[in-house]
C-alpha cells in the first residue's frame, strides 16, 4: 500500500497534533485567561520531571522511555490548581444501604472527578426495588434506580473542562434486581452514557443460569453492557491478601483491588525499548519497568489526593502502583510477528508482561533503599504467600522454556523472589496493571496504545479546539515510513477488525498471566456478530485466566438501522435490520480520491452512505458528507427509496470525472454514488473480487457529531477526533 503523506509531512502531523493534546488538555494555564502557558510536549515533561528527586526518573520521562497518567501531567508541579490530583483510578467499593450513604457517595465521586479521576462503585448492597421502608409506610426504588442517577453525575461533570467523570457500576450476578441492572442502558440508547456497567461472577453457579447467560450475551451484541469481572480470579491472583477484598474495580477494569485506593497508573514505551537483539529488548523492558516503579513511589510521596481522608489513608497504607506498557504491536512488527499469529503473539506479549512485571518488583525493592538511603523508612506490604510461589514458578518454568538468555533471567527471579519473601512482601501492594494509554500514547507518538492492534493504517482526527475553530490531522505511524511496501501490507492485515475475537482473548491472556491487577481491552466484535458468538466467547472467557471481559460490536448502538416509523405507529417493524449490518467502501479516481461507502442491514437492504474525498475541511468535502447524511436518514425512514434516490442521481454531470475498475467512469459525485447505491442493492454485493471494506459507523459522537463513537478500553472513543468519554 501507498502512504498518502511523506515522512516529513507525517512527522509536522504529528507535532501539530501533539501541540493540540498539550494546549486543550495538559498544559498549566494562566489564571486569569485561561491561556495555555505551555505549548509543547517537552515544556510538561519539563515541569513534571522536576518534581522527582530519584536522578532516572526525569530522564527516562524527557527520552518517551515512560510516562505517568494523565492526572499527573496535567496537574504535577501546576502552581495554580486548586484541584491537586494525581491519580486516574478510584475503586470506592461498596455503596451502603443508606440514603445518607448513598448521597455521601455522589459528594465523593464529584470530588474525584473534580481532581482529574475516575470512580468506581458497587451497588450490590442496595435493596431491592419494591422492598418495604419506613416502617411500611413507602417502598425502596432499587439499586438500577440510584445507578442511573450516578451515571448522570458523571456525565455533568468536567475535569476542569479537559475531561468528563468516567465511572464504573457494578453489581453481583445474583441480586434480584440483575436483569434491570443488566438491560437499563441498553434498553435507554443513549441516555446513560455516564458509566460502564459489569456483573461480577461471585461464584461457578453463575454459569449454571442459562436465561441470565442469554440475557448478558443479547445485551452485549446490543450495546456493549454489561461487562463481566470474575471476581473469584481476582481474590485469586494478585498479591494482595484476600483479607483485603481486593474485587474492585476502576472505569476502565485494569485496576482491580481494595475498595478506597488510588491507583497511580505509569506506562512504559515499548517502542522506546526496541533492539536487534530480543534479549536486550527484554532487559530494556525490565529497566524501564525499574524506573517506572520508582516514580510511581515518588508520585505517591507527593500526595495529590482528593480531599476524602480514607482514601488517602487507605492509598499510603498499601501502596499500589500500576506499570503497563504500550505500543505492543508495534514491538511485533519489529521482530515480525504478526499480531494474528495464535502461537508467537501470545508468546511475545507474556515475555514483554514478565520482564515488566520482574522490572516493577525490582522498582519496588529499589525505592525502599532509596528511602533508607533519604533516612526514612517505608514498611512493606503483605503479599498473598500462595500467589507468590505460583508466579514465581511459573516465572521460571517460562523463562526455561522461552528466554535466550536464561541465567541471567533466572537470576533476577531468584533475587527478586529471595527479597520478597525476606521482607513478607514488597513496598507496594500491586507494580502492574495494563490500562488503555489513548492520549498519553500519542503523546509519545504511539498509534498502537497499550495492548490494541493498530485501528487503522492510517487515522484521521478532527478536533474542535480552545478557540472553538475545526482542525483535522493525517496521523501515519511514523514507523510504517521504515517498512517496505510488502510489510505495510502485511501489517494492514492485522488492524483491529482484522484480528479474530479469541485472537485478542489469547493476547489478554498472555499479558495478564504476569500482571498482578488485570488488562483492560475491549473485544471488538464486526457487525455481523451474532449474540450466539458472544455467548461462546463468554464460555471461552471462563476458561482463561482473565479477571474480566468486555466485548462491543460494531455498529451495536441500537436505533440506528431500525424502522422507527413503524416503531411509532405501534406496529411490528416490517423492515427492522438490527440484526446485524455490514458494507463495502468503493473508491474512485478522479480530480480528487473519493471513497463512497454503502452499508446494509441484516435483511440486505441498503441503509445508509457515507461520501468522504479525503480533502478535508474543503467545500467539496463537506458537501459530499452531506449528502451521505441526508440519503442515509431517508434510507434509514425507508429502505425502498434506495433506487429512487440513485435515479435522481445517476444524470448529473459535471467539470470532473471519476472511475472505477468495476463499476466504470461518471462525470459526477452524485453519479459515482448512484453505481455504489445500485450495486449495493444488488442482491449478492461481492461480485468485485477484491473490494476494500471498513468497518460500519457507531454511535454519534457528543464532540464532533460524526458516527463514529466506539468502545475502547473502558472508555467511549471517537475513532474521527479523539474524543473520550473518560
Amino acid at each position: 500500500m501507498d502512504l498518502p503523506i511523506s515522512y516529513e509531512e507525517a512527522l509536522q502531523e504529528w507535532e501539530r497534533f501533539d501541540q493540540y493534546l498539550i494546549q486543550a488538555r495538559y498544559s498549566i494555564r494562566e489564571p486569569k485567561t485561561g491561556r495555555p502557558l505551555e505549548e509543547d510536549f517537552s515544556k510538561v515533561l519539563l515541569r513534571v520531571g522536576g518534581q522527582f528527586s530519584h536522578p532516572e526518573v526525569a530522564k527516562a520521562l524527557s527520552l518517551g522511555r515512560i510516562i505517568t497518567a494523565t492526572p499527573f501531567l496535567m496537574n504535577g508541579g501546576n502552581p495554580h490548581t486548586t484541584r491537586m490530583g494525581y491519580y486516574s483510578c478510584y475503586p470506592l467499593g461498596d455503596v451502603d444501604d443508606s440514603t445518607e450513604a448513598i448521597f455521601e457517595m455522589e459528594r465523593d465521586l464529584v470530588s474525584i472527578f473534580q481532581h482529574a479521576g475516575g470512580g468506581g462503585i458497587d451497588v450490590s448492597r442496595l435493596r431491592p426495588r419494591g422492598s418495604i421502608v419506613d416502617n411500611g409506610q413507602g417502598t425502596a426504588s432499587g439499586p438500577v434506580s440510584f445507578a442511573k442517577g450516578f451515571s448522570h453525575l458523571s456525565a455533568r461533570i468536567s475535569q476542569g473542562g479537559k475531561r468528563r467523570g468516567a465511572l464504573m457500576i457494578q453489581a453481583d450476578w445474583d441480586i434480584k434486581d440483575i436483569q434491570e441492572f443488566i438491560t437499563f442502558k441498553g434498553d435507554n440508547p443513549g441516555m446513560y452514557t455516564g458509566c460502564n456497567v459489569s456483573v461480577n461472577v461471585t461464584s461457578e453457579a453463575f454459569w449454571e443460569n442459562e436465561t441470565l447467560l442469554n440475557t448478558i450475551s443479547e445485551y452485549i451484541w446490543k450495546s456493549g453492557d454489561p461487562g463481566l469481572l470474575f471476581t473469584t480470579k481476582s481474590l485469586e491472583n494478585t498479591p494482595v491478601p484476600a483479607k483485603h477484598n481486593p474485587v474492585f474495580s476502576n472505569p476502565c477494569g485494569e485496576y482491580l483491588s481494595t475498595k478506597d485506593t488510588a491507583c497511580n497508573l505509569l506506562t512504559v514505551n515499548l517502542a522506546k525499548c526496541l533492539a536487534a537483539d530480543r534479549n536486550e529488548y527484554f532487559d530494556k523492558v525490565f529497566e524501564a519497568a525499574r524506573v517506572a516503579a520508582i516514580a510511581g513511589n515518588e508520585i505517591l510521596d507527593m500526595g495529590g489526593f482528593p480531599p476524602i481522608g480514607r482514601i488517602k489513608k487507605n492509598t499510603l497504607k498499601f501502596r499500589p502502583i500500576g506499570i503497563g506498557f504500550t505500543a505492543l504491536h508495534h514491538a511485533m512488527n519489529f521482530f515480525d510477528i504478526s499480531y494474528a499469529d495464535e502461537h508467537q503473539a501470545p508468546l511475545f506479549a507474556k515475555a514483554t508482561q514478565l520482564a515488566l512485571m520482574l522490572g516493577s518488583m525490582q522498582g519496588s525493592i529499589d525505592y525502599g533503599r532509596f528511602c533508607e538511603e533519604q533516612g526514612k523508612a517505608l514498611k512493606p506490604q503483605q503479599w498473598n504467600e500462595t500467589y507468590v510461589e505460583r508466579i514465581e514458578s511459573d516465572a521460571i518454568a517460562f523463562i526455561k522454556a522461552e528466554f535466550v538468555d536464561t541465567k541471567s533471567w533466572l537470576g533476577k527471579v531468584e533475587s527478586i523472589f529471595s527479597i520478597l519473601r525476606e521482607l513478607g512482601g514488597l513496598y507496594n501492594s500491586v507494580t502492574t496493571s495494563q490500562a488503555p494509554t489513548g492520549s498519553i500514547s500519542q503523546l509519545l507518538r504511539v498509534a498502537c496504545t497499550g495492548v490494541e492492534p493498530y485501528f487503522s493504517m492510517i487515522q484521521t482526527r478532527k478536533v474542535k479546539d480552545l478557540d472553538e475553530s475545526w482542525k483535522e490531522f493525517t496521523l501515519v505511524p511514523l514507523e510504517f515510513y521504515g517498512y517496505s511496501e510488502e510489510k505495510l501490507d502485511w501489517v494492514k492485515g492485522q488492524t483491529a477488525h482484522a484480528i479474530e475475537p479469541f485472537q485478542q482473548i489469547r493476547i489478554l491472556e498472555a499479558c495478564q498471566a504476569f500482571n498482578h491487577t488485570a488488562v483492560s481491552k475491549t473485544i471488538n466484535l464486526p457487525a455481523h456478530a451474532t449474540a450466539a458468538d458472544i455467548r461462546r466467547i463468554l464460555d471461552y472467557a471462563r476458561k482463561s485466566n482473565l479477571k474480566g471481559i468486555t466485548m462491543f460490536r460494531d455498529s451495536s448502538m441500537e436505533g440506528v438501522l431500525s424502522d422507527s416509523s413503524a416503531a411509532m405507529a405501534g406496529k411490528e417493524p416490517e423492515f427492522t435490520d438490527l440484526g446485524e449490518r455490514h458494507g463495502s467502501t468503493f473508491k474512485w479516481r478522479g480530480p480528487a480520491p473519493l471513497y463512497i461507502t454503502a452499508n446494509r442491514g441484516g435483511h440486505g437492504h441498503v441503509r445508509e452512505v457515507f461520501l468522504n474525498t479525503t480533502k478535508s475541511g474543503s467545500t467539496l468535502h463537506g458537501m459530499s458528507e452531506a449528502l451521505g447524511r441526508v440519503i442515509s436518514v431517508a434510507l434509514q425512514h425507508d429502505y425502498r427509496l434506495v433506487n429512487k434516490i440513485a435515479r435522481t442521481l445517476e444524470d448529473i454531470s459535471s467539470d470532473g470525472a471519476w472511475q472505477n475498475g468495476n463499476l466504470g467512469r461518471v462525470f459526477s459525485i452524485p453519479a459515482a454514488l448512484a453505481k455504489v447505491l445500485d450495486k449495493a442493492a444488488e442482491n449478492e454485493v461481492d461480485d468485485d473480487p477484491a473490494p476494500y471494506t471498513e468497518p460500519s459507523s457507531y454511535a454519534s459522537c457528543p464532540s464532533c457529531g460524526k458516527l463514529s463513537l466506539r468502545r475502547s478500553g473502558g472508555c467511549n472513543q471517537c475513532v474521527s477526533c479523539g474524543y473520550s468519554s473518560c
